[in-house]
């Protein structure tokens, strides 16, 4: 079992080297997807959480910092977390020139977080835990580092159902961006919910459409695997073999991800 577990630590290391990599190399051209930076979704993300006034927040997997930035104004403190040193220096640049002084952002690794236990009202975690190879572990860390009664908050893509269609969803996915670890199926996200006995008060779902080509330039692959994207999307269209709801608009290639938001609460 050690020698398993150490495997499984070594394979999560290896990945979070392949994280660092990519977003290093792509963080501008993520900062310039809409969804990421929409007013309307950082408020609503804030406001599902309960945060309050005297509430010390911390941001999983902050990347650029927005969401905590958006939970600046409605609490104590907020500290961002990414193992990614682009993200965090452009993070703390942007919190400085907001004149945000309850913001900080931090380099580390989610899966060994260096704060206390229970040193958090709140934890949030958007668009992350698809990048995560050991999302329980995650999950578990949040736990940790949030106080009983605390919030812990999740919003990421789900996969379909169906096993098949999601390994063609996360083939797409890895093809467009190798940091991708595995989408996740909402009954999956919620055994883990159930297994780290947290009360799940909050969960919605919401469809997010791209064009083929905005969603290609988030990732930058290649021309080889963009173009196996291309065709993958294209066969997935007259029978949806990816869950993605994949059409032709005018002639491009559209298709849309299903995102969840999900609350809960530390018992």
């Amino acid at each position: 079992m050690a020698s398993e577990d150490q495997t499984m630590a070594s394979k999560a290391d290896g990945h979070l080297e392949i994280v660092r990599n990519q977003f290093n190399r792509q963080a501008e051209a993520y900062v310039a997807v809409p969804i990421v930076t929409d007013p309307a979704f950082l408020s609503y993300i804030v406001s599902i959480s309960g945060v309050s006034k005297s509430d010390r927040v911390i941001d999983i997997a902050s990347g650029p910092g927005f969401i905590a930035m958006a939970f600046a104004p409605h609490c104590r403190e907020v500290i961002g977390i990414d193992a990614t040193d682009r993200f965090v220096a452009r993070a703390s640049a942007d919190a400085a020139r907001r004149r945000l002084d309850n913001v900080s952002f931090t380099l580390g690794d989610v899966e060994r977080m260096s704060f206390a236990d229970a040193s958090f009202d709140i934890a949030v975690c958007r668009f992350a835990f698809h990048h995560f190879p050991r999302p329980a572990s995650v999950l578990a860390e949040m736990r940790r580092v949030v106080r009983t009664g605390g919030a812990v908050v999740i919003v990421d893509m789900v996969a379909s159902e169906d096993a098949a269609k999601a390994e063609y969803h996360n083939r797409l996915e890895r093809l467009c961006d190798p940091s991708h670890a595995r989408a996740i199926p909402a009954s999956e996200f919620e055994r883990m919910f159930a297994d780290q006995n947290f009360a799940l008060t909050h969960k919605q779902t919401v469809k997010s459409s791209y064009s083929i080509d905005e969603w290609i330039a988030h990732g930058a692959p290649a021309a080889a695997e963009a173009a196996q994207i291309r065709a993958l999307m294209r066969a997935s269209i007259e029978e949806d073999r990816s869950g993605l709801d994949v059409r032709m608009v005018n002639g491009v290639i559209h298709f849309s991800h299903t995102g969840a938001s999900y609350v809960m609460r530390k018992r």
